[in-house]
């Protein structure tokens, strides 16, 4: 019974010792304290990255092909129809074009592990350029299977030891009766469980050890095709991870930042308005009712050429002046007819009668007659709207049986390739500084404009500047709100970039998007302020020779 005893009571302890060695993870969580991994490219393959001042070069390599990506450096636009030739250790093989704009070469010997020397010449149109650099293949999987075998081999070492310890213990406890005996085991199995540092088994793709995992762009070739990995996707630093199909589906477009001297810009509030010279509006010059002429009348965006006739005004009068014209025409009537009659008898009477008696008779039968057509035209006779200019129909506020009033206005004809922009500014030094201008609208949309001249009378505290848009012509109305961008003769340093460049990030930040190598792209805060209604000058946050993208930026930013 005394040896059942020892053995219940040594028994848990045993097992406490035992248990480490064979502890088991289980599934997706990370239960160690080691160091995180480093940022990693989801890539599918092993990446060969050349790049010079003119071409960057991208190479996968899987399932013994080569695919190559060829771009122009600074602009990141694919390179088509070149002929592109690999050479490495004494092996010289010309890559195949693909239709999607890739191209491929067969390359088995870049299988074996290690690291392989490469030059690649690559011919355009307009370009010749070689690459030199070094292909790295790994051989992780090798590595890893001789690092199991060394875990296993020490724990083995491990395992034996222990247990030569332990049948020392129970020997030396047999020998030594006393509590001070019995608890030298118990604090045999404390020390090793203190001193225990096993990494276990564990599923799921985890690893709860110390050792972090092996960077997945360093990974040998895998079996999966490389358009598994060919989706964009945001990095855990907040860079993109864009791959070369996805960035030619984008159309990412980029641009060498040059740091120079820009004209500094004041932002003003201006309108469209129309060229005076090349305007005109259609008044009543009486009261009356409108009438439509041959055709109907001209509708809004109709184009009109000069004296077109654009409506009838049939004149209103009351029944009292109706009713006196009416009683003056008659009487007109009638002394027409006597003075006709006595011109004709004092005609009989030539030679009997003095001359200038028969001219005056014919004056008279004469000046009756015109004021008789006078006053029949004022009564029934209609007046002719007529287009002032030639142009289009920007306002027609007509219907026929209107009955308008004196000076109403009832058409505007614009010259759509003349209209001009009116400024207010508020600051009056900017009066002499003007060297250039350019607006915007509301949706983006750009003007060039050319500076006419400013008022030297304030109005609302303001001085009125007038600008003429030049070619090409966008679509605008006369009124639509604009922002004006005046370029003064002062300059300040910095890199133009497109306005599409610049876009905000989740905090509000103005931010513009580099390319920092073949696949990732970094946001960078900058501070940036507007040239004119198609560029942003970055003031700071930029060096010369980063590589902005200018196309596609906001594409970037909604990638999760």
């Amino acid at each position: 019974m005394t040896a059942i005893k020892k053995i219940a009571f040594y028994l848990p302890w045993i097992l406490v010792l035992l248990m480490p060695v064979s502890a088991l993870a289980h599934g997706g969580e990370d239960h160690g304290d080691e160091a995180k991994a480093p940022v990693s490219l989801p890539a599918a393959g092993p990446r060969l990255e050349l790049k010079s001042p003119d071409v960057e070069l991208l190479g996968i390599f899987q399932d013994g092909k080569l695919t190559l990506y060829a771009d122009h450096y600074a602009s990141n636009e694919p390179i088509r129809n070149a002929t592109i030739e690999l050479e490495s250790g004494g092996r010289k093989v010309q890559a195949k074009a693909e239709k999607d704009g890739s191209y491929t070469a067969a390359a088995d010997w870049l299988k074996q592990p290690g690291k392989h020397a490469l030059e690649v010449s690559v011919q355009a149109d307009d370009l010749a350029d070689l690459l030199i650099g070094t292909f790295e293949m790994p051989a992780l999987q090798a590595e890893a299977h001789r690092r199991s075998w060394l875990d296993a081999a020490k724990w083995a070492a491990g395992g034996m030891v222990a247990a030569l310890l332990l049948a020392a213990l129970f020997k030396f406890q047999r020998r030594r009766k006393g509590v001070a005996a019995g608890a030298l085991l118990p604090l045999f199995a404390a020390f090793l469980l203190g001193g225990h540092s096993n990494p276990g088994f564990a599923h799921g793709d985890e690893d709860h050890g110390d050792k972090p995992k092996a960077a997945p762009a360093t990974a040998a070739a895998s079996n999966a095709p490389v358009a598994a990995a060919a989706s964009p996707v945001r990095l855990p630093d907040g860079s993109i991870f864009a791959p070369k199909p996805a960035q030619r589906l984008l159309g990412i477009r980029t641009a060498l930042g040059e740091p120079r001297a820009i004209a500094q810009t004041v932002e003003l509030n201006g309108q469209v308005s129309a060229d005076p010279n090349f305007s005109g509006r259609v008044q009543s010059s009486q009261p009356g009712r409108i009438a439509a002429p041959a055709g109907g009348f001209p509708t809004l965006g109709m184009k009109v050429g000069k004296g077109q006739i654009l409506a009838w005004i049939e004149p209103a009068a009351g029944n009292i002046d109706k009713g006196n014209q009416q009683a003056q025409l008659a009487e007109l009537s009638s002394s027409l007819g006597l003075a006709e009659r006595r011109a004709e008898r004092l005609e009989q009477l030539v030679g009997s009668l003095p001359q200038k008696e028969i001219d005056a008779a014919r004056a008279e039968a004469a000046s009756l007659k015109a004021r008789k057509a006078a006053v029949a035209a004022s009564l029934f006779q209609r007046e002719a709207l007529r287009a002032p200019v030639s142009g289009v129909v920007s306002r027609a506020d007509v219907v026929a049986g209107q009955v308008v009033e004196a000076r109403e206005i009832l058409f505007e004809v614009i010259d759509p390739s003349r209209l001009r922009v009116e400024a207010v500014a508020y600051d009056t030094a900017l009066a002499g500084q003007v060297a250039g201008a350019s607006a915007a609208t509301a949706a983006n949309q750009p003007l060039a404009l050319a500076f006419i001249g400013l008022s030297r009378q304030l109005r609302e505290q303001a001085l009125p500047m007038q600008f003429a848009v030049k070619p090409p012509f966008p679509p605008l109305g006369v009124g639509q709100p604009v922002k004006v961008f005046v370029q003064s003769r002062q300059t300040i340093r910095g890199i133009p970039v497109p306005q599409d460049s610049v876009v905000k990030n989740g905090s509000g930040e103005t931010t513009v998007w580099l390319h920092v190598s073949a696949e990732r792209f970094v946001p960078h805060r900058v501070k940036a302020q507007r040239v004119d209604g198609q560029t942003f000058a970055i003031l700071e946050g930029l060096h010369g020779g980063d590589r902005v993208v200018t196309q596609g930026a906001a594409l970037l930013s909604q990638i999760r």
